[in-house]
């Protein structure tokens, strides 16, 4: 419960270093609450460059 998140790829990684977001700033945006233009900017990055994941396959 007090172990930091991580995908555990290599020794001392962790979500929050990897991506530069707290996990705090994140939920904070998504409730709607205010955050830094830069980690908002960021948030926001994340989201339209994994645009084509939400995209349905084209099908046959």
């Amino acid at each position: 419960m007090t172990k930091a998140p991580t995908a555990g790829l290599w020794p001392g990684q962790t979500d929050e270093t990897e991506l530069g977001i707290t996990y705090e700033d994140n939920s904070d945006y998504l409730e709607g609450k205010q955050i830094s233009p830069e980690v908002a900017g960021k948030l926001e990055g994340y989201y339209r460059r994994s645009a084509h994941k939400r995209n349905v396959i084209p099908g046959i």
